[in-house]
């Protein structure tokens, strides 16, 4: 009895952990989904006041400018930003510690454990969103409402990335690593294991570095 007991013990282990898993992916991922959500749900709202009104020439200008820019920013920026995300939430599993499941956000938008290029992007996207929301929130109508078009345009198309890449990376086994990296640091050794090293004792990679010199 006691040894069925232990069997059914060891049999629930990795289900429990592949659960906490997929928990704490669905929470990184999950909060930038809600939070893009929201604030496109919002902004939209806003934009919607454009509908029905008779724009100035500059007017008109400004929209077509301002909504190609961000459609530019979508497909360069966004997306790009998106598969980093689920690559980072792919690399989070059960060998992580507590604490990384718990800042999950964070780990998966690269707020550490990075590359330095990656820090510099995702602390500069928050720096970037706060000076936009300041400046938008002081221009005039129809200007903020041009403006809003825009960003709702990025709004939409990372939350489309983000759910999109998470379903072929985690249903289908297709990590959208054709777009990005996760961009963990080098020295990293969750991520970046050691090459092997051969018979001489050398590694890998110092062979390699004295070959081509």
């Amino acid at each position: 009895a006691a040894s069925a007991r232990h069997r059914r013990s060891s049999s629930m282990s990795p289900k429990l952990s592949s659960a906490c898993t997929a928990l704490s992916r669905t929470w990184g991922i999950g909060f930038w989904v809600l939070l893009l959500g929201q604030s496109g749900v919002s902004l939209t709202s806003r934009a919607k006041e454009l509908i029905g009104r008779h724009l100035t020439g500059p007017q008109w200008l400004g929209l077509v400018l301002c909504v190609a820019f961000f459609v530019m920013c979508a497909w360069t920026c966004m997306l790009r930003w998106s598969a980093v995300l689920v690559l980072r939430a792919h690399a989070l599993d059960e060998d992580e510690g507590l604490v990384h499941h718990l800042l999950a956000p964070a780990f998966v938008a690269g707020f550490y454990r990075a590359k330095n290029s990656r820090l510099v992007k995702a602390y500069g996207l928050v720096l970037f969103i706060v000076v936009i929301g300041i400046v938008v929130a002081h221009m005039q109508s129809p200007w903020r409402e041009i403006v809003d078009a825009g960003v709702v345009i990025n709004l939409v198309s990372g939350t489309a990335a983000l759910l999109i890449f998470s379903a072929l990376c985690f249903f289908c086994g297709r990590p959208p690593s054709a777009w990005s990296s996760a961009d963990f640091r080098p020295g990293d050794a969750r991520h970046f294991p050691r090459l092997p090293v051969d018979a001489t004792g050398v590694d890998s990679a110092n062979r390699l570095q004295a070959l081509a010199h």
